[in-house]
């Protein structure tokens, strides 16, 4: 094995605790026919989609624009080890948190099919079962669609859509956004309102993988400092460990000719500003913004098309519990912080506490999205059910806004 030939520098933040979903049906049009109607699930603000490697089953990946090499980025698992791939090569994988690098194993001269289009000489890397991907997916993929199809991504229909990038001619109302790329990373300029004033021109990556709205890096400015009464907390977890920094609201953001208001916002500490150590400059928007559009991402012609989704209004919101949840749970979840004077903290949940049901209904009966919008419903009164060692216990307190 040839060790570390090289290096990627993925962005990825796993999983933002806190930010709301939704989906509800609808479509947009096009004056082209797709080459591919993939069907996807919508779930914790993530695009998945159901891809096959080598003829095997699907793998349940999470379609990311912030992912900007070619191939498909799986976990670890028995089921990785049955596709009969070799891995000569082994590169360093980094991304958000302050840890290391991870070791991922890279085989080349796969076989993809995405909605029974193929697609041949594709690199898998292997990421070791540790790395913090959500434990209901299997990997990642992004520019291995987007640079060789314009692809539309509709939430509301439960499906993205594969159009030939040379002969693609969007038909119907929508607004083109130019974007321009670094690094094989879209970027686009946005209008951003943290508190009152002018807004001040934001220059941001688009990064469908990541569930928050909008991510600000203060600079060295201070442009886009934290706006006051926000809260610190860990925003997130990447592949070299947690994110820290503080979540607010920003008044208002524009993009194109749509304007949003009271946004819930991440602002990360300096130090993890640009997960990877990519330069990105004002920060990201995420899908939390962009899935409120039916959107298609043009990357050949250097453009995104806008139309308003079913989502398009729909407030912004954050947790009203103050427990900060491990972002890969799913029937527990670990309490990895409480929030001083949070409803949580008052009634005496504490840090190592696990999360197995909100008003007698399991997590499991939940489902991660159906959690999300059970802990988020203020002026609630809500019961939790928790495991404390080997004891189990119930809380009882009232929602409300942090944020």
């Amino acid at each position: 094995m040839r060790r570390f030939k090289g290096s990627r520098r993925w962005a990825r933040v796993v999983m933002t605790p806190g930010l709301a979903i939704g989906m509800a049906a609808g479509a947009a049009t096009s004056g082209s026919e797709p080459v591919a109607r993939v069907p996807i699930v919508f779930a914790r603000t993530q695009v998945r989609v159901p891809v096959s490697v080598n003829g095997s089953a699907p793998f349940v990946l999470i379609l990311d624009t912030g992912m900007p090499t070619r191939g498909v980025i799986l976990r670890q698992t028995e089921r990785v080890d049955l596709l009969g791939l070799d891995f000569p090569d082994e590169e360093s994988l980094s991304g958000g948190g302050s840890g290391p690098a991870v070791a991922a194993r890279v085989a080349s001269g796969a076989h993809i099919e995405v909605g029974g289009y193929a697609i041949a000489d594709v690199p898998v890397i292997v990421l070791p079962a540790t790395v913090p991907l959500p434990r209901d997916t299997d990997g990642v993929i992004g520019a291995e669609l987007f640079e060789k199809f314009a692809v539309r991504v509709d939430v509301d229909a439960e499906r993205i859509d594969l159009f030939d990038s040379q002969s693609f001619q969007p038909a119907g109302e929508g607004t083109s956004v130019p974007l321009r790329f670094r690094e094989g990373k879209a970027f686009v300029d946005a209008r951003v309102t943290v508190q009152s004033g002018p807004p001040v021109t934001a220059d941001l990556a688009i990064d469908l993988g990541a569930g928050h709205a909008l991510w600000l890096n203060d600079g060295s400015k201070d442009k886009f400092a934290p706006p006051p009464g926000a809260i610190e907390t860990t925003l997130g977890r990447g592949i070299s460990g947690d994110i820290r920094g503080s979540i607010g609201r920003v008044s208002r953001i524009e993009l194109g000719n749509f304007a949003f208001e009271n946004v819930v916002t991440l602002f990360p500490v300096k130090e993890h500003q640009h997960p990877g150590g990519v330069d990105f400059r004002d920060g990201f928007v995420g899908a939390e913004l962009l899935t409120r559009f039916v959107v298609t991402f043009d990357y050949p012609a250097k453009c995104m098309i806008l139309q308003r989704g079913a989502r398009f209004s729909a407030p912004f919101e954050y947790d009203m519990t103050g427990m900060v949840l491990d972002p890969e749970g799913l029937d527990r979840r670990r309490v990895d912080a409480v929030l001083d004077g949070s409803p949580a903290q008052i009634a005496g949940v504490e840090t190592g506490d696990v999360l197995v049901a909100v008003d007698g209904e399991t997590l499991a009966a939940l489902g991660p999205d159906g959690l999300r919008r059970a802990l988020q419903r203020e002026d609630v009164e809500i019961r939790v059910t928790l495991e404390r060692g080997s004891k189990t216990i119930e809380k009882q307190f009232r929602l409300r806004r942090l944020v």
